[in-house]
């Protein structure tokens, strides 16, 4: 799009008379980008357009090593440009070859008149260049260690130093200029199989190629370190990945509440353990050790140790809908629900409740009694967070008049954090008998972060995982707004909520 500035020319003032000469306007128009990105050799010329009602400059920082074919050209009429019926100059612009080694910046300037329209970042890349070849980025060491190579090719200075691990060292080539071999020396491996890098840092220190190196040994990793169960879970298993034979044990005989079933393994495989359901109040922790099958005494013995937690059922704190509880709530329509004895809260259509600062945990919605027959109502509970994030989730009729689950989310209003999506929801639901939904929220280990589950009628519908990408102020133990409302149908649109429960987060001890 050509684009158009206008400006004006102040007054001069005399002693006693004020003088003022006539209005100048400049009527620039211009076609170009903000900045180019350019290769050091070979790079493509670019075009620009430029019309004025005024004389226009086009002009280089760094005219020695940058091409422009028309640096200045005439007036057009000025109701031509105006209208847009001008014709625009095209002019090329050109670079020579960037033979330093380094990045070069110019600017360039659209300018009639006074008017500055434009001030173009060309960006053009320098010649140096530093590579390690693809197929020596990853290399496998014998147990018995040794020598490993790096062949570096540059045209600058390059240095070469161990940036993980402490059983390599680079013992020439450290540094070089040009082509150049770094040599990494290895130790002997007794033990685990483990892993290194060497970084290759350019001119100016900055990492330009990492190279990793594995050391063979015994490989005996589990997938997981600890095991979360729920109170009624009997089974459970642990992905091992391994190069060697190994066996499971308990660490304490003690613990009788689980058992191991696959005792040991060769290579690659799963611990599979049974687990009986934990009726108690309290949560069940045992240690299981993984380790190694060792050929004769005093070779090395990798163990690795597995935590099991089952959780202790939590009996949930029934809040059972009636004017006292509608006491604790903020009424946000014109009407509230009325309650209806012996049943629960009526609630009719534009009906919401509002509550803040609602703890964390599970919760869990009895409705019952659901007149919907106009297209569009909800039957829905929402959760809201900072920054506009929400999970909304109930019931309601699709605009095809389908009577479906309600599931929807609102991301962040900032844009950080976007929303879960590729699910779908159940339809044909039969609205003429009780239904319940739910939202429950386990923590990530070693996030600050939560997973959240969905269900209707106790059978799971999504399950996702929050994090800085996906609802990203839903975090661990973050308090909850939460509205209940019946909304967006019409007359004789309806329901009743008997009740809701409340469950505390699980303790797991950590």
């Amino acid at each position: 799009m050509l684009m158009a500035a206008t400006a004006l020319l102040a007054g001069l003032c005399g002693c006693r008379q004020k003088i003022e000469e006539p209005m100048k306007i400049v009527d620039l128009r211009y076609k170009a980008q903000d900045s180019y990105d350019l290769a050091a050799t070979g790079a493509k010329a670019f075009t620009i357009l430029v019309v004025s009602t005024e004389p226009w400059t086009v002009t280089s920082e760094h005219p020695d090593w940058c091409i422009i074919s028309e640096e200045e050209g005439d007036a057009s009429e000025f109701d031509l440009v105006h209208t847009g019926k001008a014709e625009a100059t095209s002019i090329q612009v050109q670079y020579y070859d960037n033979k330093q080694l380094d990045d070069r910046i110019d600017k360039i300037t659209i300018q009639s008149d006074y008017w500055v329209g434009k001030v173009i970042t060309v960006r053009q890349a320098g010649s140096a260049f530093l590579t390690v070849p693809a197929n020596e980025l990853d290399q496998e060491v014998d147990k018995s260690g040794g020598d490993c190579f790096i062949h570096v090719k540059s045209n600058q200075d390059w240095s070469a130093r161990v940036t993980g691990g402490d059983w390599i060292t680079v013992t020439d080539g450290a540094t070089g200029n040009g082509a150049g071999t770094v040599t990494v020396s290895a130790q002997n491996n007794a033990k685990e199989m483990r892993f290194a890098e060497v970084t290759i840092f350019d001119r100016h220190n900055e990492a330009a190629a990492v190279v990793k190196f594995t050391q063979d040994g015994v490989q005996l990793v589990p997938g997981v370190t600890e095991i979360r169960a729920g109170y009624d879970q009997t089974s459970c298993e642990v992905d091992v990945t391994s190069n060697t034979q190994w066996v499971v044990v308990k660490n304490s005989d003690v613990d009788d509440w689980f058992q191991i079933l696959t005792p040991s393994g060769n290579k690659d495989g799963k611990i599979q353990i049974s687990l009986t359901p934990n009726d108690g109040t309290r949560l069940r922790s045992a240690v299981i050790i993984l380790r190694n099958v060792v050929e004769s005494e005093g070779d090395f013995v990798a163990e690795k140790y597995i935590t099991i937690k089952q959780a202790y059922r939590v009996i949930p704190v029934v809040h059972v809908f009636d004017n006292d509880e509608l006491g604790n709530w903020n009424v946000e329509s014109a009407s509230p629900p009325t309650y209806v004895s012996g049943s629960g809260m009526l609630f009719t259509n534009v009906c919401t409740l509002q509550k803040g600062s609602m703890p964390f945990g599970d919760y869990k919605f009895y409705w019952k009694e659901i007149k919907a027959v106009n297209s569009g109502v909800r039957i829905r509970a929402v959760f809201a967070y900072d920054d506009i994030e929400e999970i909304k989730f109930g019931l309601r009729i699709s605009s095809s008049g389908k009577n479906v689950m309600y599931l929807d989310f609102n991301a962040a209003s900032s844009g950080k954090s976007g929303k879960p999506d590729g699910y779908s929801v159940p339809e044909d639901i039969d609205f003429s008998v009780p239904h319940t939904f739910a939202c429950r929220f386990l923590p990530i280990i070693d996030s600050e972060y939560c997973h959240v589950a969905i269900y209707l009628d106790d059978v799971l519908i999504l399950e996702f995982d929050t994090s800085e990408k996906i609802l990203d102020e839903v975090k661990w133990g973050t308090k909850i707004n939460m509205y209940l409302s019946v909304d967006s149908g019409g007359a004789g649109d309806s329901a009743v909520l008997e009740k809701y429960e409340y469950s505390t987060p699980l303790d797991w001890g950590d």
